[in-house]
C-alpha cells in the first residue's frame, strides 16, 4: 500500500501533546516501534478508567462496540501504551483525501485533543470511545465506502457490503501488527491499490495543466493516408497520453487476442504486433505510425480499432485529465461497494464496455460483445443467479412497447400482428378478442386502453432469438438472442429497452451447457430444430452481476475508460461531494 505524509495532523497533534508537556508525542510514528498483537494483549492489570469504561459504554456506545470491550474487561484498545493505535487511526484518517473519501476534520481536531491529554497522562473513556467510533467509520468507509448507490437512483440496485463493527474491532484487537493493519484497510479487489497510483498519476497530470493544448476541432472523419489540418494536433494529444512517443513514432503495439468462442467478427481485426520508427513526412498526413498509435488508443476506450479519427474518437481524446480523475474517484467508491467472490462461477456484465465475460477461478470461459439499455429505457444493475435458458423462446411484449411502439404502427397497418407472429391474449378484461387482429379498428385503442396482451411466437423474427438466458429478477432483465445483428458493429450499444442482447448466443451457450453434457451444441441444435419453446435447467448455475465501471485494469495492466452511457459517474461524483469528498486538488 502506498505510504503518504501525516505531517499536516500529527504538527497539530504535537503542539497540543507539548503544550500538556508529553514532548514525546512529536515523534514520528516511524520511530517508534509497531504496536503487535502481543503487546495489546499484555494488558492484564485493571484499566484506570475501567470503571468509566463501564459506565460509558452502558449509556452512549452502540451495541457492539459495549460488547466488544466488555469481552475485553473494558481494557482499553486505542489510548493504551502511549495511545499508538490511536495516533496510527489518526494517521488513516489524514490519508482519506488519497482514497476519494470524506476527510473529517472535525473529527481529527477532537480526536487529536484526545491523544494530547492521554500522553500527558488523561486517559479518558471519552477518548477511547471516539476512537472506537472513529476507527469503526474509518474501516467502513475504506471497505464499503460512503455513498448509498439505491439513493441515487432505481436503477442502482447496488448494496455494498455490511461491515459489521465487531469484526472491525476485533480484527483490529488480533492483528500481528495494529499500525499495519489500520494503514493497510482497504478492499480486496485487483483494480482498488493500481486506481490509487492512476489518481495520485492523474493529480500530478491536471497540476502541470493536463495533456497540452485546447481541443482537436471537430470536423470530418480522418482515416490512414488522408492528409488533414488537425493531424499534428491528433498526434501531439496521443504523445501527451502515451500512445506515440515523441516527434518520432517507436511504439510495439501489443497484439489483441480475441476469444475463439467470439465467432461474432465485430472486434475489429487484431493488432499484429509491429515496430514503427519512422518520422512522419508530410506533419498533416495521416501516417502509418500515427494510425497504430490511434488504434491502441482506440482499444483502450472500446471503441472499434479502425484507425479512423470520428466523433467517438475524437470526444475521447478531447476528454481532459481533470475528467479522467474524477472517473477515478467515482471507480474507487464503486470498487468499494463489490463485494463478489471472484472466483465463483459467474457472468459478467460490463454496461459501458458493452460486454459480458463468463469467469471461473479467475479464468475467463467466454467473452462477447452485448447490447443495452438505451438511456431512457436504461439497464439495471444488480445481481442474481442464472438458473435456466429457454431455447425457442416466446416473447410477452412489455406494456409499454405494446401501447407505445406497437400500437401506431398497428394504426397504419392493421395486419402488423399477422406479419410478426404475434397474437392478442385476453388480459382478463373479458374483451373480445378476434380471430385476426387485422379485423380490429385500433383507432378505439389508446396507452390508456389497451385491454390484451401481445405474445409473440417462436421464429426467426422473434426478438429474443432463438435462446435467452435467464435469471428471474424483479426487473424483468435477462440476456437473449436477436435478429437484429447489426447493431453489434457499433462503437456504443444502448439501444435495447432493457434486457441484454448477446452477439454470440451460440457460444454462451455451449459454455453454460458444457459442464452438464459431452455434446452441448448438438443438444441445442437438438432443441433448436423441435420449434417448440424448451425450458434447460442449468447444472452449474453462475451468478450474474450487472456492472458499471467506467475505469479499470486490465489483465494486461492498461487503463481502460469508457463513456458514462447512462450519467452515473455523474451521480455518484456529486454524491461524494456532498459527502466531504474532495474532488479538486490538494489546496496549498
Amino acid at each position: 500500500m502506498y505510504q503518504f505524509s501525516n505531517a499536516t495532523t500529527f504538527a497539530a497533534v504535537s503542539v497540543l501533546a507539548l503544550t500538556a508537556g508529553a514532548a514525546t508525542f512529536a515523534q514520528s510514528n516511524s520511530n517508534q516501534a509497531p504496536l503487535d498483537s502481543a503487546t495489546l494483549g499484555q494488558q492484564v492489570t485493571v484499566s484506570p478508567i475501567r470503571d468509566d469504561l463501564v459506565a460509558i459504554m452502558q449509556q452512549d456506545a452502540p451495541a457492539e462496540v459495549a460488547s466488544f470491550y466488555a469481552d475485553r474487561d473494558y481494557q482499553p484498545l486505542f489510548l493504551a501504551n502511549e495511545a499508538e493505535v490511536a495516533r496510527s487511526v489518526i494517521d488513516a484518517l489524514d490519508q482519506q483525501r488519497l482514497h476519494a473519501l470524506p476527510e473529517w476534520p472535525d473529527r481529527l481536531q477532537s480526536l487529536s485533543r484526545h491523544v494530547a491529554a492521554a500522553l500527558d497522562g488523561d486517559v479518558t473513556a471519552e477518548g477511547e470511545l471516539a476512537f472506537a467510533n472513529a476507527f469503526i467509520a474509518l474501516g467502513k468507509s475504506r471497505l464499503a465506502g460512503v455513498v448509498v448507490p439505491t439513493r441515487l437512483s432505481e436503477d442502482m440496485h447496488v448494496f455494498p457490503p455490511e461491515i459489521a463493527a465487531s469484526d472491525l474491532l476485533s480484527d483490529l484487537a488480533a492483528a500481528a501488527n495494529a499500525t499495519r493493519h489500520i494503514m493497510d484497510l482497504a478492499p480486496d479487489h485487483p483494480d482498488y491499490q493500481p486506481l490509487l497510483a492512476l489518481r495520485t498519476k492523474l493529480e500530478e497530470v491536471v497540476s502541470r495543466g493536463g495533456w497540452g493544448a485546447a481541443d482537436i476541432p471537430s470536423g470530418s472523419s480522418v482515416a490512414a493516408g488522408e492528409r488533414d489540418s488537425r493531424v499534428p494536433a491528433i498526434r501531439a494529444r496521443l504523445a501527451a497520453l502515451g500512445d506515440i512517443e515523441g516527434p518520432t513514432a517507436s511504439r510495439s503495439v501489443q497484439a489483441v487476442v480475441t476469444n475463439a468462442l467470439d465467432d461474432t467478427p465485430l472486434d475489429g481485426q487484431p493488432l499484429q504486433k509491429a515496430v514503427v520508427n519512422s518520422a512522419p513526412s508530410n506533419a498533416n498526413l495521416m501516417d502509418d505510425a500515427t494510425v497504430a498509435a490511434l488504434k491502441e488508443f482506440q482499444i483502450r476506450h472500446g471503441l472499434n480499432d479502425d484507425g479512423v479519427v470520428g466523433p467517438k474518437t475524437l470526444a475521447a481524446l478531447n476528454t481532459t485529465a481533470d475528467e479522467r480523475l474524477r472517473q477515478v474517484l467515482v471507480n474507487l467508491e464503486r470498487v468499494r461497494w463489490t463485494d463478489w467472490d471472484r472466483n465463483e462461477k459467474h457472468i459478467y456484465v460490463n454496461l459501458p464496455d458493452y460486454r459480458m465475460f463468463l469467469r471461473e477461478g479467475g479464468e475467463e470461459l467466454f467473452t462477447t460483445r452485448v447490447v443495452i439499455g438505451q438511456p431512457r429505457h436504461q439497464t439495471v444493475e444488480f445481481s442474481d443467479t442464472m438458473t435456466h435458458l429457454v431455447v425457442n423462446p416466446t416473447w410477452t411484449v412489455p406494456r409499454s412497447i405494446a401501447t407505445e411502439e406497437i400500437l401506431p404502427t398497428l394504426r397504419n397497418n392493421p395486419n402488423y400482428l399477422n406479419e410478426q407472429n404475434m397474437t392478442l391474449i385476453d388480459d382478463g378484461s373479458g374483451v373480445w378478442t378476434p380471430p385476426d387482429s387485422s379485423m380490429i379498428n385500433w383507432a378505439n385503442f389508446s396507452q390508456s386502453y389497451f385491454p390484451w396482451w401481445i405474445r409473440q411466437g417462436p421464429g426467426a423474427n422473434n426478438a429474443l432469438g432463438n435462446v435467452k438466458f435467464m435469471f428471474p429478477n424483479q426487473f424483468a432483465i435477462y440476456l437473449h438472442d436477436t435478429p437484429s445483428r447489426s447493431l453489434f458493429s457499433r462503437d456504443a450499444r444502448a439501444f435495447s429497452h432493457g434486457c441484454v442482447r448477446v452477439a454470440d448466443p451460440v457460444g454462451l451457450t455451449e459454455a453454460l451447457l458444457s459442464p452438464q453434457t459431452s455434446d452441448p451444441l448438438a443438444d441445442f441444435q437438438r432443441y433448436r430444430s423441435t420449434g417448440r419453446e424448451t425450458t434447460v435447467n442449468l447444472e452449474s448455475r453462475p451468478a450474474v452481476h450487472l456492472d458499471y465501471r467506467t475505469v479499470w485494469i486490465d489483465q494486461s495492466g492498461q487503463v481502460q475508460y469508457r463513456d458514462d452511457v447512462y450519467g452515473r459517474d455523474e451521480l455518484v461524483l456529486d454524491a461524494m461531494e456532498q459527502l466531504g469528498v474532495r474532488v479538486g486538488l490538494p489546496q496549498g
